[in-house]
Order: structure tokens, then C-alpha cells, then sequence
């Protein structure tokens, strides 16, 4: 685990084993990964958007996953997990928002990589497991 999101990190550098707030290591995880997942959410957004598209339950659904990152409020775990798992969806919807909106346009979309093409994996573990390759480290 590493967090350093709030202003109670400890030493100002960041939490590493448990968080001051009482962060657990898998709700950091997790945090992590919704947070990759609203980056990929929003890389089609962006684009849809810049063609005069877009979805308020997109939108909507992006403000949630951030606001639930950077409140030390609740780290229900299984609600993280759905938060994650829901992404997938959201940014199918975003995905096709932006195609259409670009080939009414008489554009080819562009095809998008890294977290816009990022799944959550089947099962907790393997989910878990995600956070390493994309979830931020401490050096």
C-alpha cells in the first residue's frame, strides 16, 4: 500500500502499510484502480465532447469515482469493487458516444490504449492484483 491523497499522510510523505485515516491496503487498492479505470472513462468523454456529445450519467459517474478517492470517509470495500467493476461500462457507453459522434463527423475515431482499454480483472484477487502495474508506488 501507498497513499499520500490527504493531508494526514504520515510525515507528510505518505502512508505505506496502513493509513493514518484508516485506509486499509485493499481499499487503497482499489481506490487506485477506480481511479485508472475513471481515467479511461474519461479519455472517450473528453473526446465525445469535443464533438458536441455527451452523457450526464458519464459525467455524473466520473465525479463519483473521484469524490470517492479523495474522501477519507468510507472504505467499503465492496463498494469500491462495483465502482471499479461499474467503469467497464460507463466506458463502453463513453467508447460509443465518441465513435458516433466522430464518424457523424466524417472522422475515423481515434483507437485509444492504456487505461482506456483496461478491464477489471475476474475475481477479488485478480482484481488486486491489477493495482501493482497501475496504481501509484512509492520509490
Amino acid at each position: 500500500m501507498f497513499c499520500y491523497q490527504c493531508e494526514q499522510t504520515k510525515d507528510g510523505t505518505g502512508c505505506t502499510a496502513y493509513g493514518v485515516c484508516g485506509k486499509d491496503p485493499i481499499s487503497a487498492a482499489l481506490q487506485d484502480l477506480l481511479l485508472h479505470a475513471a481515467k479511461g472513462v474519461s479519455m472517450y468523454a473528453y473526446r465525445a465532447r469535443r464533438h458536441g456529445v455527451r452523457d450526464e450519467s458519464v459525467d455524473r459517474f466520473v465525479i463519483e469515482a473521484l469524490f470517492t478517492t479523495v474522501t477519507n470517509v468510507n472504505f467499503d470495500v465492496d463498494r469500491l469493487e462495483g465502482l471499479v467493476r461499474h467503469a467497464s461500462d460507463v466506458r463502453d457507453r463513453s467508447r460509443v458516444l465518441y465513435e458516433d459522434a466522430a464518424r457523424e463527423a466524417g472522422q475515423e475515431p481515434e483507437i485509444l490504449s492504456g487505461p482506456a482499454m483496461w478491464s477489471p480483472a475476474e475475481g477479488p484477487e485478480a482484481l488486486l492484483a491489477q493495482q501493482v502495474d497501475v496504481g501509484v508506488t512509492h520509490e
